[in-house]
């Protein structure tokens, strides 16, 4: 708890470059028309040593299974009811053993900017958590359109052994965009996920950048 109070106190002075900088974040393109791989983390962001696996897309069907629920088809419904349409996901991991144990990048697209604020606010950024899940929010910076910061502990195993999630999501237009930190519990670094934060939006900026470009509508 000390460590997380740590933390929340310097949150404003470690990440003032996350801030919104006046972007706009086109939300009347296609739904093609954004590179949701362009904008995940890439290897270069990553801390010394960490291995990223290749990033993957998720449907509707594929993103339900993940839940876990015992009805996917009604877990398919109650994300086409909240605007959910796709995803990219990477996972990177350390070498060995360390305070970090997992990071991973999530780019999901909504059908509208109101279903992606509703998604921030109340619906874990999008992420595959049912709704009883208890989370532990904590303060972020102001990130783009809309931020949200939260803790979510998850057991790993039937032995009792958990892990938590130190998760920073901001949304742009009509995606939210989820950087998670997987560790043991006491060794939370909000610190370490802000700047992960700073370096993907980074590269959303980027990536709606080249599309103005390419004229993209």
């Amino acid at each position: 708890m000390a460590f997380r109070v740590i933390a929340l106190a310097l949150v404003g002075a470690v990440l003032l470059s996350a801030c919104d900088q006046g972007t706009d974040y086109d939300s009347n393109r296609g739904d093609d028309a954004y590179d949701l791989e362009a904008m995940a983390l890439q290897a270069s962001d990553l801390p010394a040593n960490f291995e990223q696996a290749p990033g993957y897309s998720f449907g509707p069907e594929e993103w339900a299974e993940i839940f876990g629920s015992d009805d996917p088809e009604a877990t398919v419904r109650q994300l086409e009811a909240q605007g959910w349409l796709k995803n990219w996901v990477t996972e990177a991991t350390p070498p060995q053993f360390g305070a970090v144990l997992n990071i991973r990048s999530v780019s999901t697209l909504y059908t509208n900017e109101g279903s992606a604020k509703e998604s921030t606010e109340r619906f874990a950024c999008g992420l595959p958590l049912s709704l009883n899940v208890q989370l532990d929010p904590f303060i972020v910076p102001d990130i783009a359109d809309q931020s949200n910061g939260f803790f979510v502990e998850e057991e790993i195993d039937g032995s009792g052994t958990t892990l938590v999630y130190t998760t920073v999501c901001f949304r742009t237009g009509r995606i939210v965009h989820v950087v998670q930190q997987a560790s043991l519990p006491g060794i939370e670094d909000i610190g370490a996920a802000l700047r992960s934060a700073d370096k993907m939006l980074k590269r959303v900026d980027a990536a709606f950048a080249d599309q103005k470009d390419d004229g993209a509508g």
